[in-house]
């Protein structure tokens, strides 16, 4: 089985609702392609919180299967 990797970084995020809209935004966009959530990592500037880096994953099968008829 096959999974690729995908690392979303955003920033900028000045208010922690804007933060969450974004991450809920990227997630309903990805899920709907079948990627997975791995992780979140907050990404901090001078002890502040800016932004952040969102981990995804989304697995293939190598042998798909054959639809016989």
């Amino acid at each position: 089985m096959e999974t690729q990797y995908k690392v979303i970084s955003d920033w900028l995020c000045l208010t922690t609702k804007q933060k969450a809209r974004k991450i809920e935004s990227h997630l309903n966009r990805l899920s709907a392609e079948g990627w997975e959530f791995v992780a979140l990592d907050a990404v901090m500037f001078f002890g502040n919180d800016v932004g952040f880096y969102l981990i995804l994953k989304r697995s293939f099968s190598e042998n798909p299967t054959i639809q016989q008829g």
